[in-house]
C-alpha cells in the first residue's frame, strides 16, 4: 500500500482525486495548498506526490523545487495537475524534475495508471538497490539473454517452416483489451528514392525489413506488418509471449533496438552508391498502446493468411508515427500511455501535444532514449 499527498486548493478536484486513488488501495492525503503540502511531505515521506501547478502559499513549481533539494526526498516521484493553458509551466516543470503530468479534466484511469508507474518505478529503484553482489546482477544478465536466444532460434525455425507471419501468426485472430503498436521506417524515404536506383533502394528496403523483423521477432512480437517503407508490429501478451517481460516492455526494448540496427544500414548504401554524398541513414520509431482487434484475412490466391490489426489504437499509432517522423523527431517517440507502462525502463527526452488529423483532442507524446549505462 502506498501512501499519496496529493495538493489542489479547488475542495471538488481534491475530493475526486482522492477518491480515485483510495479506491485504487492507496493511502492518501489530501492539503488544500502548498505550504501544508510540503509540511506534511517533509513528514512522512510520501511514495508519491500529485500537485496542481497554481496555489496558495508555495505554489507546485516552488514545492517541486523544495522536493527535488531535500537530502532525503529528492528522488520522490512527482505528478502535475495541468491545464492545456499551462504549457509554459509544464516545460518549466519538467526541467525542475517533474516526473509526469496529467492533463485537466482528468481522467480517472489516467490519473490511477499515472500513479501506479511512478510506484512501480520506486519498487524498481528499490529492487535495484538491493543487488548488492554484481556477481548475481551478472548472472541474471546472461541468463536472460540465453533464454531470449534460445526462445528467437525455436520461433525462428517455425517461423521459417511457416512463412510467418501466417496462418500460425493469424491463430489467435482476436481481441486483446491491451497491447502495443509498434510502427518503424526509414526516415526521409523520398530522398533515398530519387537518389538510388530502383534494385539498389530495393535492396535497402530488403535489409532494413530483414532487421526489423529479426527484431521483432525476437521480442516476441503477436504479428508484424510490411507497409511501404516502414513496418506495424503488434505486441500482446499470451500464452506465446517471451516470459521475460511484459508486452509494454518487450516493444520498448525492440524499438531501441531498432534504433541501434539504423547503422548497419549505412555500408550497405555506401557499397550500392559508392558515388553519393548521404548524410546517413535514420530509423524512426513510434510506440502506442491500448485495445487492438485482430481481423484475420485469407491469404491472396492460396497464400498464407495473415492477422490485421484493427482499432483505433493503430490508427493513432500511424498517424503519430506519421507526424513524428520529421527528421527534427527522429528516434523513439511514445505516447504518454505507453510511457507510463515502461517508466524506470528508458529516459524521457522532450515531451509535448501533438496534433493529429483524425482527433480532436492532441495527444500527449514523449521522445525517449535508452537510460544511461
Amino acid at each position: 500500500m502506498s501512501l499519496i499527498v496529493v495538493a489542489e486548493d479547488d475542495p471538488g478536484t481534491l475530493r475526486l482525486l482522492c477518491v480515485v486513488l483510495e479506491k485504487k488501495g492507496h493511502d492518501v492525503l489530501g492539503v488544500a495548498d502548498g505550504q501544508t503540502a510540503w509540511e506534511r511531505i517533509a513528514e512522512l515521506r510520501p511514495d508519491v506526490v500529485v500537485s496542481d501547478i497554481h496555489m496558495p502559499g508555495l505554489s507546485g513549481l516552488q514545492l517541486l523545487e523544495r522536493v527535488r533539494t531535500h537530502p532525503h526526498l529528492g528522488l520522490t516521484p512527482f505528478i502535475f495537475l495541468t491545464s492545456l493553458q499551462e504549457r509554459r509551466d509544464m516545460r518549466q516543470a519538467m526541467s525542475l524534475g517533474a516526473d509526469d503530468y496529467i492533463v485537466k479534466p482528468f481522467r480517472a484511469r489516467e490519473l490511477a495508471e499515472a500513479v501506479l508507474a511512478q510506484v512501480n518505478k520506486n519498487q524498481m529503484r528499490a529492487a535495484s538497490q538491493d543487488l548488492k553482489v554484481q556477481a548475481s546482477l551478472d548472472q541474471a544478465l546472461k541468463t536472460q539473454a540465453n533464454e531470449l536466444s534460445d526462445a528467437y532460434e525455436l520461433r525462428l525455425a517455425q517461423a521459417l517452416n511457416e512463412q510467418w507471419p501466417g496462418a500460425s501468426q493469424a491463430r489467435d485472430a482476436g481481441f486483446h483489451a491491451q497491447a502495443t503498436v509498434l510502427c518503424a521506417s526509414v526516415l526521409a524515404f523520398e530522398r533515398l528514392a530519387t537518389r538510388l536506383e530502383a534494385t539498389a533502394l530495393a535492396q535497402l528496403m530488403k535489409r532494413f525489413y530483414d532487421n526489423c523483423g529479426d527484431t521483432v521477432f525476437l521480442f516476441g512480437a503477436h504479428s508484424l506488418q510490411f507497409q511501404g517503407d516502414g513496418v506495424v508490429a503488434v505486441f500482446a501478451d499470451g500464452p506465446d509471449a517471451a516470459p521475460s517481460a511484459p508486452q509494454g516492455l518487450r516493444a520498448a526494448k525492440a524499438a531501441l533496438a531498432l534504433r541501434k540496427a539504423s547503422a548497419n544500414l549505412m555500408p550497405l548504401l555506401q557499397e550500392l552508391a559508392p558515388g553519393q554524398t548521404e548524410p546517413g541513414i535514420d530509423i524512426g520509431v513510434s510506440l502506442h498502446s491500448g485495445p487492438v482487434a485482430m481481423m484475420r484475412l485469407g491469404g491472396l490466391l492460396g497464400g498464407a493468411a495473415q492477422a490485421v490489426p484493427m482499432g483505433e489504437t493503430v490508427l493513432d499509432a500511424l498517424a503519430m508515427h506519421k507526424q513524428a517522423g520529421a527528421p527534427s523527431r527522429s528516434g523513439v517517440t511514445v505516447s504518454a500511455q505507453m510511457l507510463r507502462s515502461i517508466t524506470g525502463a528508458v529516459q524521457p527526452v522532450r515531451r509535448y501535444l501533438m496534433n493529429l488529423p483524425h482527433r480532436a483532442d492532441p495527444l500527449d507524446v514523449c521522445l525517449v532514449e535508452p537510460l544511461p549505462a
